[in-house]
């Protein structure tokens, strides 16, 4: 895919997701095409890193977005 130079970032989240018997974490990025009443919007995904659990990639998705990690309770 070529990038348009009318391209513009306008969010950027870490997320995690299953990936296998393992949990990836990825960075997703939306991006705005054109301006006017209704842009064209579509968002990309990259992944970063691979947990062996679902709480390591939990706490590396709250770390990376800058967000405060509270431990699940049993």
């Amino acid at each position: 895919m070529q990038w348009k130079p009318d391209l513009e970032a306008v969010s950027r989240e870490y997320r995690y997701k299953p990936h296998g018997r393992c949990w990836a974490v990825y960075l997703f990025t939306t991006y705005r095409e054109g301006d006017g009443p209704s842009p064209r919007l579509f968002t990309t995904g990259d992944k970063v890193a691979e947990y062996l659990t679902r709480e390591e990639a939990r706490r590396e998705v709250y770390r990376l977005n800058g967000w405060r990690y509270k431990e699940k309770q049993p």
